[in-house]
């Protein structure tokens, strides 16, 4: 009967992910988010060299981390860690911008950006994985 109910259950699974495909397909190649799925942890390592494959992979981690401040947001115990990882958040979405496309005068580098917004997403993590133990 285990067989059974694994079967279900992954059924079940791809039924949902095709649910939630938009009309125009995926925007990123099929596979790409596997590395979250079932896994509390992401990893902020290697980051992409490609500005366009790095903001993919920024917003996935952006996206887990939206997921884990939906989970924790009723919970008056993980407020703190809720404004920390909104406030880190915001920061990395405002400055990912700069990476794909370096604002005319501009003073800094493509590097620097990328380098930057690295050093936030290590932040991120950091706080993703002490909000996580709160109960998310």
């Amino acid at each position: 009967m285990k067989g059974r109910a694994e079967s279900v259950g992954l059924v079940a699974l791809v039924m949902w992910s095709c649910s939630a495909v938009p009309l125009g397909g995926l925007p990123y190649p099929v596979g790409t988010g596997i590395a979250f799925a079932g896994s509390d942890a992401f990893s902020v390592e290697p980051l992409p060299k490609d500005p366009k494959e790095f903001r993919r992979q920024v917003d996935q981690i952006v996206g887990k981390a939206d997921s884990l401040i939906g989970k924790l947001k009723a919970n008056p115990k993980a407020a703190a860690a809720v404004l920390d990882l909104v406030q880190t958040r915001d920061n990395i979405l405002r400055e990912v911008v700069k990476v794909e496309g370096t604002p005319d005068g501009s003073k800094w580098t493509f590097n620097e950006m990328r380098d930057s917004v690295g050093a936030m997403l290590k932040l991120l993590k950091d706080q993703y994985d002490k909000a996580s133990s709160l109960g998310g």
